[in-house]
């Protein structure tokens, strides 16, 4: 063996390049240099306690009940002082721990008890760097909460137990009733060394309805959190919003807004949000979006996703779109990813459409982003019918000479009047050259009449473009089509369409490019997101970073 791979750090910088946990195992028992750096590999990321517990003498496992399958590992005994060794043992090798108790009729797993009562903090994962603990509100029945003093206590204590000053992230979704006990105001002194914090687990629950003033201490607990980059919440109070605007390091934040937010917010003094970067909104309603626009001005902001649910409050939704467009152009001139959705669950869409004229135009809310010179992303979904004209997109999009991603998703319900044509196709692509990705309702049924004319500049070519969208856009099934198609995007991959919708005629177009681009059919916008941020600075969850992509890991293969 080479006398480089009998150096300890040269061989954990090697191993750490292997992603398959299987592969670890096998070099752990490979040789005496290799067990103990791929030993910690095996376990610096669990994704339940049970890996270790299985490794106890009185551990089995069980079936929940009588014709059920499922199966839950249970402890015979009590732990043991040899119990404890094996498991300080191993748990000090863990770094990253997302536990997850499952609602096993109504009963919390027995071990939760043991672990809560060690001899010593530090026989409990005492190197832990982030903690996801996730207690599903099913759990807490009526039979536990009978019970409080005993299993609900005994889970209090097990949380407070794996928390540390080695943390550094922390997320956790937990029933209404955990917030009353949850000693809240010891997070800072216990943990204040963490940069990421995601509150009552945003994804899991939908509506949180935490006390006031357990708001409150949140909101407390946060200003002290001096060294925090990342946060997440789904609790939102002016405080809360007030506290983060303060932190000096809050890089990326998401935060979910309720209908309206009360009472008040005062005014904030010195700099706000001062080094935030990317922001993303959840939102039951745009006049929420706007009051927060309004509150602050976070001018630092280069990546800005808000998704709201279309609501009754909004009388006038259109204009409630440009009000946001003109806020956030305004305040964040220096913006360059820009992905706003503004969907519905078909609650009030009859009302949208007569409420919205047919003739209404996408370039409302487009028009106040020419002066973000340095958008590179630029994507708009709304629940009503929008269209827009060659002249216009032509217009606007020479202020986005960076635009690689473009997306301008109609009404999937319906099919608005279609105005823009190839032409104005062609001017996208001439003034975008860096433009990759592109979804617009256009019509292709005609080849731009200027190309033929005396004088007419040369034929635009962009390579760049590998990704069209085309909804419903109708086409027809020329040659002449399909040799313009070729010539302005000769690198086309894939081409992106509805079911059904002249899905033929684009068959046949991709037949005759010479790349012979693939369809795919109802895409939705929701999944595009996902693969534009995947592989970036982005996870495939959201646009927070790959800090979190072992939960969202563990949460997929659970589910």
């Amino acid at each position: 063996m080479h006398p480089c791979l009998c150096v300890d750090e040269i061989l954990r910088v090697v191993f750490r390049c292997i992603e398959d946990r299987s592969t670890w195992c096998a070099l752990a028992r490979t040789c005496r240099a290799f067990t103990e750096p791929a030993t910690d590999l095996i376990w610096e990321t669990l994704t339940a306690v049970e890996p270790i517990l299985q490794h106890l003498p009185s551990a089995r496992t069980e079936r929940l009940g009588f014709g059920d399958r499922r199966r839950c590992l249970v402890l015979s005994r009590p732990l043991s002082d040899d119990d404890w060794s094996i498991i300080r043992r191993l748990s000090s090798r863990v770094h990253r721990l997302h536990t997850f108790f499952i609602a096993m009729i109504n009963v919390v797993p027995q071990w939760v008890d043991f672990l809560a009562s060690p001899p010593d903090p530090s026989f409990l994962f005492p190197n832990l760097r982030a903690l996801s603990i996730e207690v599903p509100s099913p759990l807490f029945g009526t039979s536990v909460m009978d019970v409080r003093t005993g299993a609900y206590r005994a889970l209090i204590r097990f949380f407070h137990l794996l928390l540390g000053p080695h943390l550094s992230a922390l997320r956790f979704s937990i029933p209404d009733e955990f917030y009353t006990d949850l000693d809240i105001s010891s997070i800072p002194a216990l943990c204040p060394n963490i940069r990421m914090l995601d509150i009552a687990g945003f994804m899991s629950v939908c509506d949180v309805q935490i006390p006031e003033e357990t708001v409150h201490l949140f909101s407390r607990a946060v200003s002290k959190l001096s060294r925090m980059e990342i946060v997440r919440s789904s609790v939102a109070s002016w405080q809360l919003l007030s506290s983060l605007a303060q932190a000096k390091e809050l890089r990326q934040l998401r935060v979910k807004l309720p209908y309206r937010l009360d009472p008040e917010p005062r005014h904030l003094s010195g700099d706000v949000f001062p080094q935030l970067r990317a922001l993303d909104i959840w939102a039951d309603s745009l006049a929420s979006c706007i009051d927060l626009f309004r509150w602050t001005s976070p001018n630092q902001v280069t990546e800005m996703s808000i998704r709201c649910l279309a609501s009754y409050d909004n009388r006038d939704p259109l204009q409630a779109l440009v009000n946001i467009s003109s806020l956030i152009s305004s305040q964040c001139r220096s913006l360059d990813f820009l992905w706003i959705s503004w969907t519905s669950c078909g609650l009030i869409r009859n009302r949208n459409r007569n409420g919205t004229p047919s003739s209404a135009r996408w370039r409302p809310m487009l028009e106040p982003y020419q002066a973000c010179h340095h958008l590179r992303i630029i994507a708009l979904q709304v629940s009503f019918s929008l269209t827009i004209a060659d002249n216009d997109l032509e217009d606007m999009v020479k202020a986005w000479p960076h635009l690689a991603v473009f997306h301008l998703f109609p009404d999937g319900k319906a099919d608005p009047p279609v105005h823009l044509t190839l032409r104005g196709i062609t001017a996208l692509l001439d003034h975008c050259p860096e433009l990759k990705d592109f979804t617009l309702m256009f019509n292709a049924t005609r080849v731009p009449e200027c190309i033929a004319q005396p004088g007419c500049r040369k034929l635009v070519r962009n390579p760049s473009v590998k990704y069209m969208g085309v909804h419903t856009s109708p086409v027809s099934a020329s040659s002449d089509i399909a040799a313009y198609l070729s010539t302005i995007m000769p690198s086309l991959k894939i081409i992106r369409l509805t079911r059904g919708a002249y899905e033929a005629a684009w068959s046949w177009i991709c037949t005759r490019h010479p790349q012979k681009p693939t369809i795919h059919v109802d895409l939705s916008p929701m999944k595009l997101y996902y693969l534009l941020t995947a592989g970036t600075e982005s996870s495939n969850e959201d646009i927070f970073g790959r800090e979190w992509n072992w939960i969202h890991s563990s949460d997929a293969g659970r589910r």
